[in-house]
C-alpha cells in the first residue's frame, strides 16, 4: 500500500509568460504551503468520541481496558468526514512536502506526502471506520491558498 498523497499540478502550457524556473519554485511553494496547511488541519482539536481508557486489541476486535486510564488522558478523537485529530502528532509530524519535481507531459509536478503507513486507511476509511480525509483537502478546502502560494514563489524566482 502506497503512502497518501495530494498533488499539485501546473500546466506550462497555459503558462506562456512564465518561465519553467518560475513555475518550478512556484509549485515547490504551493507543496509547501500545502503541508503546513495540512499539519494545521492535523493540530485541530476532535470532535467525535472521548476515549479515555486503554485499548488493547483481542482477537481482532479492538476492547477498552476500563481499569487502565489512557496514559496521555482523555483523547477525543475526530468525527467521521473530518481531519484526524492529534493525540501523539505522530501522523502530523509524518506530512512532508515532495522537495523533486516532476514533469508528467506538459505539467509540473510536486506532491505532499504523508510517510505514514497508516495514512491511506484515515483518508480513505477501513472497514469499520468512516475516511477522515486530510491530505485531499488541499484539492477541495484550499486551492485558493495552493494558487497564492504558487504566484508568490513564481514571483520569488523572477
Amino acid at each position: 500500500m502506497g503512502a497518501p498523497m495530494a498533488t499539485v499540478t501546473i500546466n506550462l502550457g497555459a503558462l506562456d509568460k512564465l518561465t519553467e524556473a518560475a513555475a518550478t519554485k512556484g509549485v515547490l511553494k504551493a507543496a509547501e504551503w500545502g503541508s503546513a496547511q495540512t499539519k494545521a488541519n492535523l493540530s485541530l482539536p476532535g470532535t467525535g468520541r472521548t476515549y479515555e481508557f486503554e485499548f488493547r486489541t483481542i482477537n481482532g476486535r479492538s476492547i477498552p481496558m476500563r481499569n487502565r486510564p489512557r496514559p496521555g488522558g482523555p483523547h477525543t478523537a475526530s468525527a467521521p468526514g473530518s481531519p484526524p485529530a492529534v493525540d501523539l502528532g505522530v501522523l502530523r509530524e509524518g506530512v512532508l512536502p515532495d522537495t523533486q519535481v516532476r514533469y508528467d507531459g506538459d505539467a509540473i509536478v510536486s506532491r505532499v506526502v504523508s510517510r505514514m503507513e497508516y495514512s491511506l486507511h484515515l483518508e480513505k476509511g477501513a472497514e469499520r471506520m468512516a475516511p477522515r480525509p486530510f491530505l485531499s483537502l488541499l484539492g477541495t478546502d484550499h486551492q485558493d491558498g495552493l494558487r497564492a502560494a504558487f504566484v508568490l514563489g513564481a514571483k520569488e524566482a523572477s
